[in-house]
């Protein structure tokens, strides 16, 4: 994702915070860990011990998988299991969307780590169907699909169509993957429980970072004898840390935390969106799938970045780190991402904000042109 990027020392100024869990400091997380009973429990130690055992048989229970392994990083995670699924299948092909993680934030690891080659396909402004698949004349080692897919606006795939192509997957013999960097914050939308989601799939990644709030980490759950073939290739790809507690430990914070609010989280970005509607202020893109959805300014880039960084001085009230310019002009977009810190302001409170920004910036820029 490209685009104009706030200043983003004005972000150790402010005092307020909109994005997700609001600004946590080393310290935060610190004092969290300290309260929590596994404190005291042996340290983890190149991928074993308690605390890891109890993370990765929470995750494994809640996803209803048979077994679940630590990963420090979401790109090793997902690069390993799709290396196990290439060894199974036998095949060198995994279909992905244009802009998935795999496609776009991982600078073509998996393609030149090794002999997979990726297949994209669908449009980038909506997630692929079963269709798309279809149209793929080559026999696949896996289909990966993201829930949601964030540079496509937090689109999700629909519950029939997902199942559509959980069952064309195993009718054709090949691995189904979901990228669940945000299932835990995807789950409310599709009302239905995470093993259910999960049970459409081979093997599930989830991030502990994003909707749960650890310092990192990540979380690939499928079955024991796949995680035994994806294990390696966390050691190969430097991922067996010594230690790994912050992670850990924030992992286990944030499913007691974070994990029971994602569907108030979900309710509020919903109630945003609707309170957004009835104002000159900035739209939800599309259907509120997540907690998180793209927010779209029209006016430009410039001016609305500008009046951001002006309100983080003045206000110390910190927003969105980066505006993207739409090809529409005088259009752009934002980011909002439901947590904590958003729940503190009522929806028709900061679609009031917003309607004042957008006029503000339409100022700046009436005035620049």
């Amino acid at each position: 994702m490209t685009g104009i990027v706030i200043d983003r020392a004005l972000r150790a100024q402010c005092q307020t915070f909109l994005q997700g869990h609001g600004a946590v400091t080393p310290r935060i997380w610190m004092e969290r860990m300290l309260a929590m009973p596994e404190m005291d429990l042996p340290g983890d130690e190149y991928g074993a011990g308690p605390t890891v055992t109890a993370l990765q048989d929470q995750v494994a229970g809640l996803l209803g998988k048979p077994a679940a392994l630590f990963f420090h990083k979401a790109v090793v995670g997902q690069q390993a299991v799709l290396f196990a699924h290439r060894e199974r299948t036998g095949r060198r092909l995994v279909a992905v969307h244009p802009q998935s993680h795999i496609a776009i934030d991982e600078t073509d690891a998996v393609e030149r780590l090794s002999d997979i080659r990726l297949a994209r396909i669908g449009p980038d402004d909506a997630p692929f169907t079963l269709a798309d698949l279809q149209g793929i004349h080559e026999p696949l080692a896996a289909v990966v699909v993201e829930l949601p897919l964030r540079n496509a606006g937090f689109r999700a795939t629909s519950w029939t169509e997902l199942v559509a192509i959980s069952q064309w997957c195993r009718d054709q013999g090949i691995a189904f993957h979901l990228d669940g960097a945000r299932l835990w914050e995807t789950q409310p939308w599709y009302g239905r429980t995470l093993a259910e989601i999960a049970a459409l799939a081979d093997s599930v990644y989830v991030s502990l970072y994003k909707g749960l709030g650890a310092p990192g980490g990540a979380i690939i759950a499928g079955p024991a004898d796949l995680l035994a073939m994806a294990t390696p290739w966390r050691s190969r790809m430097g991922g067996n840390l010594y230690s790994a507690f912050p992670y850990i430990l924030g992992g286990l914070d944030g499913l007691r935390r974070f994990l029971p609010r994602m569907a108030d989280y979900h309710a509020h970005a919903m109630a945003l969106a609707a309170a957004l509607d009835e104002r000159d202020a900035p739209r939800a893109a599309d259907r509120v799938m997540c907690n998180s959805f793209r927010l779209v300014w029209p006016v430009d880039a410039s001016a609305l970045a500008d009046i951001l960084a002006m309100t983080a001085r003045t206000d110390r009230f910190w927003a969105f780190g980066r505006v993207v310019p739409l090809p529409v002009r005088d259009y752009c977009y934002t980011e909002m991402v439901v947590g904590e810190a958003a729940m503190l302001h009522a929806p028709s409170a900061l679609a009031d904000r917003f309607a004042t920004w957008l006029a503000a910036a339409r100022a700046v820029s009436a005035k620049a042109g």
